[in-house]
């Protein structure tokens, strides 16, 4: 990664953060505090690096991944707004992850920094004909990770609104994990089509894509190492679970074949029946928070 400035600073940046270009051009607000070291593409406001000093990173990120510009990132958070997978016509969970945002809002202190970013409201008018939308996305980097979508209806009619924070988290051996929290859980088998009810903590032997409904509780990851990462997530009652083992992973973009072996995505939704209308003029914050157990902090 390259440390030049990119291009003009729309806010005063405190130290130790900068926006800088990586070897192809690509924009990123890069992050080195004395609590946390973190990277968001401006594209995309696409978190694609966290780590809080003395741990091991949060997220993960393909081995594969280029970060060329132009070109959805495979790791980190992905925004999926204001559709998630393909729920509507257009491209794939929407256009907040294959839009350039604006940097709102950047401030810090002794414990952690705080970044605010926004989707212009003419992007939005172009992109999504007839819909009123404002868009915002908070970023609160320390000893965990916080990111929060703030949805507000702009227009004078209701909205509809799905979403996830589509958070990609590093483990040692994607056979090795469970995720607990689940249990006698409903959710929707994406790959059947049924829904069934999870029986103790959800296990990894083979190609997984679950919506979990009526549930807003913590989930937490719990590794063959003894690392434990937590979820938690506010204005979210579905959960979506993700990995797409071996014959799915020879098939994705930036996805190296052995890549489905140290990731697994746990991401705060609103999907299926937990889509949201907003009615004009009201707000719906997306929230999700990722922790390490302070018993379980280092590095991966």
């Amino acid at each position: 990664m390259q440390s030049q400035t990119s291009a003009q600073q729309p806010v005063q940046l405190p130290a130790g953060i900068r926006l800088i270009q990586n070897q192809h051009g690509r924009d990123f607000l890069q992050i080195d505090h004395p609590a946390v070291s973190a990277r968001i593409a401006m594209e995309g406001a696409h978190i694609t690096h966290c780590q809080p000093s003395g741990q091991g990173p949060l997220l993960w990120i393909s081995s594969d991944e280029p970060e060329l510009p132009g070109k959805t990132i495979r790791g980190g958070i992905p925004l999926c707004w204001p559709w998630f997978s393909n729920t509507r016509a257009g491209p794939a969970h929407g256009i907040a992850r294959i839009s350039p945002w604006q940097l709102t809002a950047v401030s810090s202190n002794a414990d952690q920094v705080s970044v605010r970013m926004s989707l212009a409201n003419s992007l939005i008018a172009q992109a999504l004909p007839g819909e009123k939308w404002q868009l915002d996305v908070e970023f609160v980097l320390g000893s965990d990770l916080m990111v929060t979508l703030i949805t507000r209806n702009m227009g004078e009619e209701p909205q509809a609104l799905s979403q996830a924070l589509h958070s990609y988290l590093p483990v040692s051996g994607i056979d090795q994990v469970m995720v607990q929290g689940l249990e006698s859980c409903t959710y929707l088998d994406q790959l059947t089509g049924h829904l069934q009810i999870q029986q103790g903590p959800v296990r990894f032997t083979a190609e997984t894509d679950r919506i979990y409904f009526n549930h807003s509780g913590e989930v937490r990851l719990i590794d063959a190492n003894k690392q434990v990462i937590s979820v938690q997530r506010e204005g979210s009652d579905s959960v979506v679970v993700w990995n797409p083992w071996i014959e799915k992973s020879l098939r994705l973009s930036h996805f190296a074949s052995d890549d489905y072996q140290h990731m697994l995505c746990i991401e705060a939704a609103n999907a299926g029946p937990d889509a949201r209308i907003l009615e004009p003029g009201e707000t719906h914050r997306l929230s999700s928070r990722i922790t390490r157990d302070a018993a379980d902090n280092s590095a991966v």
